[in-house]
């Protein structure tokens, strides 16, 4: 597996964990379709950050 998708299912794992615990500690309960809606907005934020960060890092082509 490549590095770039290791730290993707990292991130996802790590996040994933975190509002799985949090949901259960302040609400008791525990919704799949939430979850998943979730993951998919940390996908899109993490893939955003990473363009972010790799357009912000590029060398000027001048």
């Amino acid at each position: 597996m490549y590095v770039r998708g290791q730290l993707y299912l990292a991130g996802v794992i790590g996040a994933s964990m975190s509002y799985i615990f949090n949901v259960l500690a302040f609400t008791g309960e525990f919704d799949v379709i939430r979850w998943s809606v979730f993951k998919a907005l940390f996908l899109v934020v993490f893939a955003g950050f990473e363009k972010l960060i790799a357009w912000a890092d590029s060398p000027k082509s001048d």
